[in-house]
């Protein structure tokens, strides 16, 4: 099975500004079509992996390699581990599983690459018992590795 794994993940917030390229095809080719799909599929395991706050199944999505941006310092982490620890004291925060809704999804995909644009809001309840919500951008790079 073909996967895209994420390259440069900006997920619990990015403060950047995305712009959504324009094709000339309104269509694009089966094939893109499909890698897009794979794109969703991803996204969608991550949403279930973050509000059940599983930093084992979140952190089987990314590869060693990986550079993510945050709002949080030190804003880039680089490599699985400090991206790991990024995570978990994120996940430490809250006293009970999380919501994590998606608005304006963009998703396209060609060959090997793809990418994902959207808002996300990430919702629960702190230890202390006061419901957070925060919604952020997010913008996503994938690359199709062994496949």
């Amino acid at each position: 099975m073909k996967a895209f794994t994420f390259l440069v993940p900006s997920i619990i917030a990015l403060a950047s500004v995305a712009t959504n390229a324009q094709t000339e095809s309104s269509s694009p080719p089966v094939g893109d079509l499909a890698a897009a799909q794979e794109i969703r599929g991803w996204l969608d395991h991550w949403r279930k992996a973050v509000s059940a706050k599983d930093i084992d199944r979140v952190m089987e999505l990314y590869t060693d390699d990986l550079v993510a941006y945050d709002v949080v310092p030190p804003l880039q982490y680089v490599g699985k581990a400090a991206y790991r620890a990024d995570y978990q004291q994120f996940f430490s925060q809250y006293d009970s599983d999380l919501h994590v809704e998606t608005r304006d999804l963009h998703v396209e995909a060609s060959g090997e690459l793809g990418y994902a644009t959207g808002l996300q809001m990430i919702s629960g309840t702190l230890k202390h018992g006061q419901k957070s919500g925060i919604w952020v951008r997010f913008t996503s790079l994938y690359r199709r590795i062994n496949g």
